[in-house]
């Protein structure tokens, strides 16, 4: 482009230079022909070249200006071109950034539909795994009623699978709570410890072998108005997060609630690979991943974000490479949470 410019310019220069040649030697050719012409005529003498000579200056006089107004013409029209082509590259500039926003668009959308068919097919297949379990365990509690008293190992294997069965529709109901459609009605009164807790259920078949979990909750008796499925949604994200950071080590991850004046705070601290610091800036763009092909969308930490904007909170991200990370999500807390009767 600024090879273009200056190509333009040496070309307009030279169209200027020479439009001004051609009508300051025609000038001058004729201002010599009426010094000639004034020089012979006060000497008293007559040249009989005088007339063809006034014949020739005038025309070339003439020509000279015609030739300079040629390309002045020529000048003003490449002006005129000049500007079309660059309003016409403009707008193809233009149109292009368009077209390049658009696809991204359409790309962003092709992974919310993915989504989506993923969240329908969890919903789906958690229905069909919730009907597998219910006869599973009516036939259990069955079986433990018609055991005679002495079978007390075949009571405690049924008994063992009686707890497997519901501890695996606890976790299929979680699921399906967070494949359900949210609507902005569903805000209500959620205590952040109880949510904490129900999310640890449903993520620990994904829990690493090598990962010590540590509670500190200190929110049992304060509320937050928010969308419980939606908050699922975070801390999931930011467990599963914490899952991946420790895979390959002895891990620890610890999850603690306290409170303040106005607002509660969850915070989710792990000793995990750390993220770089050129990375930390962009965790929370959408479809950003530094994770390889397959093993993510880059929408988690986007989710994140989207929630605690939802929930009026704010969100803060500490990390060191090779150390950990640890994320704090403060959000409003219900002014008069619900008293606890006393027992």
């Amino acid at each position: 482009m600024k090879r273009t410019i200056r190509t333009h310019a040496r070309f307009t220069i030279a169209l200027i230079a020479s439009a001004i040649l051609i009508l300051f030697g025609s000038i001058m050719a004729y201002r010599a022909f009426h010094i000639y012409e004034n020089v012979v005529i006060s000497c008293g003498q007559h040249d009989h070249l005088l007339k063809p000579l006034r014949l020739v200056a005038l025309k070339l006089a003439i020509c000279g200006g015609i030739s300079a107004a040629g390309v002045f013409t020529m000048l003003l029209t490449f002006f005129s071109l000049a500007n079309k082509s660059r309003r016409e590259i403009s707008a193809l500039q233009k149109k292009n950034q368009a077209m390049d926003e658009l696809n991204k668009k359409q790309q962003q959308l092709a992974h919310h539909q993915r989504l989506e068919i993923m969240g329908t097919m969890t919903s789906s297949i958690a229905h069909e795994f919730n009907n597998l379990l219910t006869p599973i365990m009516g036939y259990s509690m069955m079986a433990l009623e018609k055991l005679p008293p002495e079978e007390t190992d075949l009571y405690d294997d049924i008994l063992e699978i009686y707890n497997s069965s519901r501890k695996a529709k606890t976790i299929i109901s979680r699921l399906s709570d967070l494949s359900r459609k949210n609507t902005s009605t569903t805000f209500r009164q959620v205590s952040p410890d109880d949510l904490v807790k129900k999310t640890l259920d449903v993520v620990a078949p994904a829990r690493p072998k090598n990962l010590e979990i540590k509670l500190a909750l200190n929110c049992w008796d304060q509320r937050i108005q928010a969308n419980e499925i939606q908050l699922s949604q975070l801390l999931l994200n930011l467990i599963i997060n914490s899952f991946h950071a420790v895979e390959n080590q002895d891990g620890l991850l610890k999850i603690e609630t306290w409170f303040d004046e106005d607002t509660i705070h969850i915070r989710l601290t792990d000793n995990g690979c750390g993220i770089a610091p050129d990375v930390l800036p962009h965790i929370f763009d959408p479809f950003y991943t530094t994770k390889e092909a397959g093993k993510g969308t880059g929408l988690g930490l986007a989710i994140v974000a989207q929630v605690v904007e939802d929930h009026h909170g704010n969100i803060q991200v500490d990390s060191t490479p090779g150390v950990g990370t640890s994320f704090t999500v403060t959000l409003p807390r219900v002014a008069e949470p619900p008293q606890i009767p006393s027992l």
